[in-house]
This record gives C-alpha cells, sequence and structure tokens, in this order.
C-alpha cells in the first residue's frame, strides 16, 4: 500500500528527469513565436518603403479602446497625407480587430513581446509622420502585379501574412 504510492511517484520523476529540462534561460535565449501570435500594431511598407496606409480611419473606427489615432489633411487635388498616425501601446488589448478591419493589409501585429518600459511617454507611439498616403488605385496596380507574377487568384487566396512578406520594407 505504502509502497506502491512511492514506487509510482519515482517511477513519475525518474521519466521527467530522463526528459531533460524544458525552460529556455530568457534573455539570453527566446523561443520561436506562433505565427499567429498578436502584440504590438505596426504599418507595413510597399516595396519601394513609402507606406501602405490610405488614410481611410477604418482601423480608428472599429478600436475598441480608442487607441489610435489618424491626423489627416485631404488636399485640393483629392490626395491625402498623413500628418501624424498615433499609437497607444500602454492601453492596447491587443485584440486584432484594427488589423481584421483595414481593407488594404496596411497595419499588422508585430512578433515584439519584449514591449516594457519604465517611461510612460515611450508607451505612445507615431506610427507614421508626415507621408503621403497610398492611394487605392496603387493597391489595385499591386495585387494586379501579384496575380500576374502568382498566376491568377493565388496571391489574392493567400493569407495576409503571407502576402506581407513580399510587400514589407523595413518592418
Amino acid at each position: 500500500m505504502w509502497g506502491t504510492g512511492l514506487l509510482k511517484g519515482l517511477l513519475i520523476s525518474l521519466r521527467n528527469w530522463r526528459r531533460g529540462p524544458i525552460t529556455v534561460q530568457y534573455p539570453y535565449e527566446k523561443l520561436e513565436l506562433p505565427e499567429r501570435s498578436r502584440w504590438a500594431v505596426r504599418p507595413k511598407y510597399f516595396a519601394d518603403g513609402s507606406p501602405r496606409c490610405t488614410a481611410c480611419l477604418a482601423c480608428v473606427r472599429v478600436c475598441p479602446d480608442h487607441i489610435l489615432g489618424l491626423d489627416v489633411e485631404t488636399r485640393e487635388d483629392k490626395s491625402k497625407h498623413i500628418d501624424r498616425f498615433s499609437y497607444e501601446l500602454g492601453a492596447c488589448m491587443m485584440c486584432g480587430l484594427c488589423v481584421e478591419s483595414c481593407p488594404f493589409d496596411a497595419i499588422h501585429m508585430s512578433h515584439e513581446y519584449e514591449l516594457a518600459t519604465t517611461d510612460r511617454g515611450a508607451l505612445n507611439e507615431n506610427l507614421l509622420e508626415n507621408v503621403d498616403a497610398a492611394s487605392a488605385a496603387r493597391h489595385k496596380a499591386e495585387r494586379e502585379a501579384a496575380e500576374v507574377a502568382g498566376g491568377g487568384l493565388a496571391a489574392e487566396a493567400s493569407p495576409p501574412s503571407a502576402r506581407a512578406e513580399g510587400g514589407e520594407a523595413g518592418v
């Protein structure tokens, strides 16, 4: 009666001892994050380095925490200029609704997870400043070029992360 419980406990301990350590020495070693992990919001860029954002405000409207801000100036020729695209990292709950609502695939959830800071001011970021917004026509041209290069609807049917690999610069 006492012996069987002790033997079962010893067998479990021996099995786990044989397996080896499963911990990671964090600052020196880092685990590979799953592709679907969500952290901070970051903008996406075209191959030439210009931002993909069209200043449509879809992400700002859908954000449940109201942490995204987009100051846009519409010029006489109907083009848009982004004065400031702000992001309040400290209040973001990383839900990803802004990314899902973006019709032009212009923002994504990055894999940056070391976001702690002692400075409150560092939690308010300007994602884009003083740049011209992309036009819907440019997005259409990029999509058509991807379809021609990819052989039909394959580029359109691929997940946003697969499309983003070729279109990001500097992220």
